[in-house]
């Protein structure tokens, strides 16, 4: 391989994608997790603009360890190409992955012979891969999570890491995930409930989160079970929506989340089933994590019937 000029690169990345990404993470907040990056670029001799525009899950058979993370590579496959018949000129653009559990702060030999091994692959279809790597969780703010971004070129054995000022976070919705989270609304805290800050941290970051990214979410509270709660409808990948609420409890271990649907779904009864026990560290991972779950078995329901 030649080391040629060293390339100019812009990345343009959605706030509703690093949500994405930071919610995964705080679910496999003990072994790594990552998954691909999709979207649009463009380039102009030496300069490269990257647009993110989707965020394609590690999927159903992905397997994970503190040191190791292989992604389920059919089924992002299927979701890619079920999501380029409606936008043909998207591009895989890259990956994503974290190595905030094990804190290494920048790419393994490892990372970096994977992805040197997929740029320069013939069946590759762009001449760059661009990597995303979580390097560290941090307290406070609306950033959850360090990031650093990296490019690699064709023939070139180079590793570039992008600057933070070439690295531009913007509003815009996401092709996929097909989600709430598409209809992004400028913050604004619902007013249903008066939330103290010093009572649940996590409700207040709950209501953040809602607020941003899945609108129709109200958080409410009960006299009978004098308990609070979230309620609210998910707008899932086959444009159906389900009723869905999330029931804050406390115990002596602290806070914990509950959901449940309001609707009974013969062909996701058993997703739905599988949630019945399992309790979240905060409203916003319940919902991200069954809103992920059902559309996955939609999604594969309807290509075991094509």
């Amino acid at each position: 391989m030649f080391k040629s000029k060293k390339p100019e690169v812009n990345i343009y990345i959605p706030k509703s994608a690093l949500g994405v990404i930071y919610d995964e993470c705080d679910q496999y907040d003990l072994d790594e997790t990552g998954g691909r990056l999709i979207g649009n670029y463009k380039k102009n001799g030496n300069k490269y603009t990257i647009e993110v525009s989707g965020i394609i899950e590690p999927g159903p058979k992905a397997t994970r360890t503190a040191t190791s993370f292989f992604q389920d590579g059919e089924y992002q496959e299927k979701i890619f190409r079920s999501v380029e018949e409606k936008h043909p000129d998207v591009e895989h653009l890259g990956s994503w992955h974290t190595h905030h559990v094990n804190g290494l702060d920048t790419l393994s030999s490892g990372d970096r012979a994977t992805y040197q091994r997929i740029v320069n692959h013939h069946m590759h279809n762009t001449d760059f891969f661009y990597a995303l790597l979580v390097v560290e969780k941090k307290t406070g703010g609306q950033q959850r999570y360090t990031i650093k971004h990296y490019f690699l070129r064709r023939k070139d054995s180079a590793i570039y890491e992008i600057p933070d000022s070439q690295v531009h976070i913007i509003d815009k919705p996401l092709i996929w995930p097909f989600s709430g989270a598409n209809n992004y609304l400028p913050s604004s805290i619902p007013k249903a409930v008066e939330v103290k800050s010093n009572s649940n941290q996590e409700r207040v970051k709950d209501q953040e989160f809602f607020a941003e990214f899945y609108s129709g979410f109200k958080p409410l509270f009960s006299k009978n079970t004098n308990a609070f709660y979230w309620k609210g409808k998910l707008n899932l990948v086959d444009n159906t929506f389900l009723d869905v609420v999330v029931i804050e409890n406390q115990d002596d271990h602290g806070w914990a989340y509950s959901i449940a649907v309001a609707d009974q779904i013969p062909s996701i009864s058993n997703i739905l089933t599988s949630y019945k026990d399992r309790t979240f560290k905060s409203a916003r991972l319940a919902v991200f994590n069954i809103e992920r779950n059902i559309n996955q078995g939609i999604y594969l329901k309807k290509e075991s019937n094509v």
